[in-house]
């Protein structure tokens, strides 16, 4: 049945809950203005600019962990095909892919958030945008309908935490997400953890199998029904694919149901956003309203158990540190047996073999397995604390620890170890004499015939003859090996090749198990103790930084309240009666 203006029911209810909608919005942009909640309106003005759109675009971005296969299905469903495909995690960029353009072509911002034209997609390198914000890309693919932005995502497995802080900012602009995993490994804990989380449960929630050209039809099956069994988040639908084979049936099927309930969905995504905002102004609020009295005693008092409440936080994360000593301790034990065995292995190796410069390829392998265990242990240790923060969410004085997901602790390494062997040169301290026996015993050979003459008469002639003869054999040496390209003549080579066989290597395997035992392991296991209190007291830090920012916004607001009572006691008093309206106010939004 339609109205008077010709509107169906449908879309007659659609225009009344727009217009409420944007009411509420109007309300809560002018509490959030008085409050000073800058943030809060940037947020509601975004939510109202996209309400007003007949089209809205859907952000939905492909969360995974790295090497998921997020990139190749992005590439498989655009033109150009132009998003680099990594073997490590090298980037912390967003990629916005916006589909049914004229030309393919991207836009940049870069560190300094300038943005930069690029038309030739070739030179979208991850090396080289290492430091950009985002990257949108806009692709003249209609694979995928043009308000849809497929948005590809740092790693989450990635050890670098600049790039889970990405995903992190990020996620909250999300209207629903694109779980992508490995059919092979399927979905880990440290995603679903991850998601819950970060609170992402009100989005819907699609997840994607790739590599399925992997398996089996049977065995496709059987792991799509065993993950719907066993996964702990709730899904909305699943989607097996193939990027390299080109088998994307069923992600396409996927996106034409985002389509059908895209509406309802954005309805629902912006809805939750104003009931979040809602909750938070109304107990911001709240705190407000609870510290205001009659006297200045009482809010004297607020600020001093707004300072208390900070003190006791602080206890906390310092007794949440402490409980974590055991495991750090064990964490260094560890990592100190895991750096002497790999060590160990890597230089028993080298020397084994054949190299131009022993030394240099021994630090290499020394410096290199020191900075692998150090990033593995520093995750180690901040997951530890994630986790130990976690179970100890709900106690009285609960720690913020959201700075934990972010913080970047790449300054913390260990490089520059000591070095004090010499392979190079071990085993070979005698060649020169060596050498000079070699030719010295060919030139008497030669003049063997001047055994039994007259000693007295020849002996000089004789050792004129042996001198010239050892000169003769050193400079024809000499020409042979200019002629074959060696720095080392032939003799040099002969003779090195005999004592690298009988003293050298034997000489290195001493050196190396002594250089370990009372050099390098010692010095590797001090220096980690000194790296782990400085993790510990960055940690330590940040955790106080989270709660201090807390508190200082509330002790910063009830100091402003003070001033206004004791300046102008009727100013405060509306301040207060305009509190208590608003707080109505949102309690009917």
């Amino acid at each position: 049945m339609r109205d008077v203006h010709g509107l169906s029911a449908p879309k007659r209810e659609y225009k009344n809950h727009h217009i409420n909608f944007m009411d509420k919005t109007n309300q809560l942009k002018s509490i959030a203005e008085f409050l000073n909640l800058n943030n809060v309106i940037a947020e509601l003005t975004q939510i109202e600019t996209r309400a007003q759109q007949q089209n809205a675009p859907i952000i939905l971005p492909l969360v995974g962990e790295f090497s998921s296969g997020k990139t190749t299905l992005i590439n498989a469903l655009t033109d150009s095909k132009c998003l680099e495909s990594a073997t490590k995690p090298t980037t912390a960029t967003i990629y916005e892919v916006h589909f049914g353009a004229e030309v393919c072509r991207a836009e940049v911002i870069n560190a300094e958030g300038a943005r930069v034209d690029v038309s030739d997609l070739s030179t979208l390198k991850n090396d080289a945008l290492a430091d950009a914000q985002v990257v949108t890309l806009f692709d003249t693919s209609n694979r995928v309908p043009s308000s849809t932005i497929i948005v590809d995502t740092p790693g989450l497995s990635s050890p670098d935490p600049k790039h889970r802080q990405t995903l992190v900012d990020f996620l909250p602009k999300a209207d629903g997400i694109l779980l992508v995993a490995d059919i092979n490994q399927q979905i880990t804990r440290s995603l679903t953890d991850f998601i819950q989380m970060i609170k992402l449960s009100q989005r819907p929630i699609y997840l994607i199998l790739t590599k399925s050209d992997t398996k089996s039809r049977e065995d496709v099956e059987l792991a799509k029904a065993y993950i719907c069994k066993n996964c702990e988040i709730p899904l909305k639908q699943v989607a097996v694919v193939s990027a390299t084979k080109d088998s994307l049936t069923d992600f396409y099927a996927l996106l034409d149901s985002i389509q059908q309930e895209k509406k309802d969905i954005l309805k629902r995504v912006d809805e939750q956003r104003i009931k979040n905002i809602i909750q938070f102004m109304s107990e911001y609020i709240d705190g407000l309203i609870s510290a205001s009295d009659s006297s200045d005693g009482a809010l004297e008092d607020a600020i001093m158990d707004s300072q208390e409440e900070l003190n006791q936080i602080k206890q906390s994360i310092n007794r949440l540190i402490q409980s974590m000593a055991d495991d750090i301790e064990e964490q260094e034990r560890e990592t100190t047996r895991k750096f002497e065995d790999t060590v160990f292995d890597k230089l028993n190796t080298l020397i084994s073999g054949k190299s131009s410069d022993f030394d240099n390829d021994a630090i290499m392998a020394i410096n290199g397995t020191a900075s692998l265990l150090m990033s593995s242990y520093r995750n180690n240790i901040q997951t530890a604390m994630r986790s130990a923060a976690q179970k100890q969410k709900g106690s009285e004085h609960d720690i913020s620890f959201s700075s934990l997901m972010s913080m970047d602790l790449s300054n913390v390494q260990m490089s520059g170890l000591s070095y004090t062997l010499d392979l190079n040169s071990m085993g070979h301290e005698y060649d020169k004499w060596i050498k000079m026996g070699v030719i010295a015993t060919a030139a008497v050979v030669r003049h063997s015939v001047f055994e039994g003459a007259e000693e007295a008469k020849q002996l000089l002639t004789f050792a004129k003859d042996v001198v010239s003869t050892y000169k003769v054999i050193e400079d024809g040496a000499q020409r042979l090996s200019a002629k074959t390209g060696s720095n080392k003549d032939i003799i040099d080579n002969m003779v090195g090749l005999v004592t690298e066989n009988l003293f050298s290597k034997p000489q290195r395997v001493r050196a190396i198990h002594n250089y370990i035992d009372t050099t390098l392991s010692p010095e590797f296991r001090e220096r980690l103790c000194n790296i782990s209190h400085q993790l510990i007291e960055a940690i330590r830090e940040s955790l106080y930084a989270d709660a201090s920012e807390v508190i200082g916004q509330r002790t910063e607001t009830l100091n402003q309240m003070k001033t206004e009572r004791k300046e102008q006691i009727e100013q405060f008093n509306q301040r207060i009666n305009q509190l208590r309206d608003y707080k109505k106010r949102l309690l009917t939004l």
